[in-house]
């Protein structure tokens, strides 16, 4: 896919596709990032094997597969929560915040230590 390609795809995406995961062409090298972000970084002669589009559901499904119990989704009265438990400086740190696709992407690059590959 052309750089032309990847940004018709993406003008037509629907209104729930926050994340996109991509692949090059040489199928060595897989990743997942925020639509606006990756859309930013592209340069004008990028070529890549693919990209898929995802909700925020797909996106937490995927987190949940390489985080496993360590997240967990609150349905709150004041919005949907993520409840995370990761080690800290200090140990142990449970932290919650909003159910929001920077909190999701942000999560997940830690989790996959910016190697998603088989997420």
């Amino acid at each position: 896919m052309n750089v032309r390609e990847i940004l018709k795809l993406v003008e037509q995406r629907k209104e729930n596709h926050h994340f996109v995961k991509w692949w090059r062409i040489e199928d060595d090298f897989l990743d997942y990032d925020l639509i606006e972000r990756f859309v930013e970084n592209l340069s004008a002669d990028e070529e890549l094997g693919g990209i898929d589009l995802l909700t925020m559901e797909e996106m937490w499904s995927k987190l949940q597969k390489i985080a496993g119990t360590r997240v967990k989704l609150v349905n709150d009265a004041s919005g949907d929560k993520v409840e995370w438990v990761h080690q800290g400086k200090a140990g142990t740190q449970t932290q919650v915040c909003g159910y929001t696709p920077e909190n999701i992407m942000s999560i997940f690059d830690v989790e996959s230590k910016g190697n998603p590959v088989g997420s």
